[in-house]
């Protein structure tokens, strides 16, 4: 039976919990884990160990554990055009939409803009809690759960269980990346979270990202990049990726200031 790129994607992350749980695993017994063979373990550990996140010794492998690296400099010089964005999504937000709302760079930054609508909103962005003025009118609840290392982001079963218990009109994820298979972000325990949210919104699944991102992955997949029904996206974007994404028809909306 053919197995898909995003099973391949989910036997990793499931590999990489497994190592979390383990101070150290064989391949025999990964092998064994998940009913695959040997050659199809160490091709994931291959890929794994690529990005400095696990290290092999003869016959098996452990978690690195400073794996989750911190931004790269240049990612914090990155902008978006975070009003424009909201400008564009305005006729999607009548009263009482409920919205999900993942954690990213400019999360806050949106969260805070959205404040001004009478909406609702379930986020597990820990810094929108500090979110309040005068002429707020959105109801914001966070999720709860554990803090991600070097992110705003609550993880974990708490946060997860938290947008399973809801249903929502509107779905909006940050991309850490983007590529015509697949959006991604940088850490496991978040692809978790979006994943969920994903699941549970019965509207339109928005991503966004700024246009470096673009043709890139990050360390884990959220999900397959059809199962979203926009991207949103800054001027920077190559004319080259844009024709192939209309080319491909995947929905991309360019922000112009």
């Amino acid at each position: 039976m053919k197995i898909s790129q995003g099973d391949v994607f989910r036997r990793r992350e499931n590999l990489i919990r497994r190592l979390r749980e383990s101070d150290s695993l064989t391949v025999k017994e990964l092998a064994k884990f998940f009913n695959v063979s040997a050659v199809t373990i160490r091709r994931d550990l291959l890929f794994l160990e690529k990005k400095k996140m696990i290290e092999r010794f003869y016959g098996g492998v452990k978690l690195i554990p400073t794996h989750e690296l911190k931004q790269p400099v240049q990612l914090e010089k990155t902008t978006f055009p975070v009003v424009i964005f909201v400008e564009e999504i305005k006729p999607l937000l009548v009263n009482g939409t409920q919205l999900f709302i993942g954690a990213g760079l400019f999360s806050t930054e949106l969260i805070y803009a959205l404040s001004f609508f009478d909406i609702v909103i379930l986020t597990n962005d820990a810094a929108a809690f500090s979110i309040d003025h005068s002429e707020k009118k959105a109801l914001i609840s966070i999720s709860g759960g554990e803090l991600e290392k070097n992110t705003n982001a609550l993880v974990g079963d708490f946060a997860t269980h938290s947008f399973n218990k809801v249903a929502a009109d509107l779905c909006i994820i940050e991309a850490a990346g983007f590529n015509t298979h697949e959006v991604t972000t940088k850490t496991l325990n978040e692809s978790f979270v979006y994943r969920t949210m994903i699941q549970h919104t019965k509207g339109l699944k928005i991503v966004y990202t700024p246009s470096a991102n673009l043709e890139t992955v990050s360390s884990f997949m959220i999900d397959r990049t059809f199962l979203f029904d926009r991207l949103y996206t800054d001027t920077s974007i190559p004319p080259s990726i844009l024709t192939s994404y209309q080319a491909q028809e995947i929905p991309v909306k360019v922000l112009f200031e």
